[in-house]
């Protein structure tokens, strides 16, 4: 990871508004919601207040209603994943895509409101990351979690953000997934021309 995105997301500690998010009525609603149908209208309809006022291209929000994606070891839960952030990382960052799993790993109960809230605030962080920092990382420094905490109190909702902390390492976090026209993380060079003509003539066009 370029120490530089490191270094910048750490020293960013607030978010910069276009103008201010008139979204704290939809944030709140969102905690009496349980659906997986219900949180995903209320909660695009947040992230549409956010993207507007953020002045960042759209976010599109799906909740999955299946538990988390998990890992066990020795009938233990080892990792879990709340959701995730996928960005298409084409000649800019765009098409950015948030997915929420409506339900915990082992006992498949629907995620608590201020979980699945907090949930939503990270993920858009990392959007913001992309789309309105132009970091091509977004690491989960101590500054990416304050930039969610004064998201939330921004929003009226700052009692679902946790306290400040940091990943205990620069690792690339596991709920990012970065896709391209050629399949590289972002600050990548593409292949040579005449080694992707040949994997053209093999394979053929990708899908689009």
């Amino acid at each position: 990871m370029p120490r530089s995105a490191y270094e910048r997301s750490k020293g960013v500690e607030t978010v910069t508004w276009r103008e201010f998010p008139l979204g704290k009525g939809i944030a709140l609603s969102i905690l009496d919601e349980s659906t997986a149908a219900g949180r995903q209208l209320k909660g695009q309809r947040l992230l549409d207040v956010l993207d507007e006022a953020a002045g960042l291209p759209p976010c599109k929000l799906t909740v999955a209603d299946r538990p988390q994606r998990h890992r066990t070891r020795g009938g233990k839960l080892e990792l879990k994943t709340y959701g995730y952030y996928r960005i298409a990382w084409e000649s800019t960052p765009q098409r950015g895509t948030i997915r929420i799993y409506n339900l915990t790993a082992i006992r498949q109960q629907v995620l608590a409101p201020k979980v699945f809230l907090e949930t939503l605030l990270h993920e858009w962080v990392h959007h913001y990351d992309f789309t309105g920092l132009q970091l091509d990382r977004s690491p989960h420094t101590s500054g990416f979690f304050a930039r969610i905490r004064d998201l939330a109190e921004t929003l009226g909702v700052g009692f679902v953000a946790p306290p400040k902390r940091e990943a205990p390492s620069t690792a690339p976090p596991e709920d990012v997934v970065v896709s391209g026209t050629d399949r590289l993380r972002p600050g990548g060079k593409p292949p040579p021309q005449w080694i992707r003509d040949q994997v053209l003539a093999l394979f053929g066009h990708p899908r689009t």
